[in-house]
């Protein structure tokens, strides 16, 4: 426990927000390293301008992980660090990559909005629920983005390479 002047320092968030805090940075973690691997998988396949796509979805994930954490310390608490499990499935192409980056990220819109009504509603944690804004912000543009990219590439299959020289831009 932390402590000042040899007094301990309580937290700001009540147990059960901080519980749902850490659940989203396991899902934030999570959703890093499932890039890695899809970064990993395209690098193998030869498309990098995906891969180099993916590595930075990556780094965003992290990114969103030390906001939460930091959000965590500011309240006075640690967050959990919670180990991720290894990802070994095979990832067939870009449209494959696509459509479970989206899944991903939908999964997380999803989580956010249960996680923001919980605070807000149960939990009258008006403080955490202002700082969730930021992540369904986030995540309704993420999800936006892939819809946009699925669209794209299904659009101009013929044209794979070309898509991922596209998309090794953005």
């Amino acid at each position: 426990m932390l402590k000042i002047n040899n007094m301990p320092i309580q937290s700001l968030l009540k147990p059960e927000v901080k519980e749902l805090l850490d659940k989203s940075i396991a899902s934030e973690l999570y959703a890093s390293n499932l890039y890695k691997h899809i970064a990993a998988q395209m690098q193998r396949a030869g498309y990098l301008g995906t891969q180099k796509f993916f590595e930075k979805e990556s780094s965003e994930e992290i990114e969103h992980y030390y906001i939460i954490r930091n959000y965590i310390n500011d309240m006075g608490g640690v967050a959990a660090t919670p180990q991720v499990d290894a990802i070994t499935d095979f990832v067939g192409g870009i449209g494959t990559a696509l459509n479970l980056a989206y899944d991903t990220e939908r999964t997380l819109l999803m989580q956010y909005q249960e996680v923001y009504e919980s605070v807000e509603e149960e939990m009258k944690d008006c403080i955490t629920a202002q700082f969730l804004l930021k992540f369904l912000e986030i995540q309704v543009k993420a999800v936006g983005m892939y819809g946009d990219l699925i669209s794209r590439f299904e659009k101009a299959p013929m044209d794979v390479l070309e898509f991922d020289e596209h998309i090794g831009k953005l």
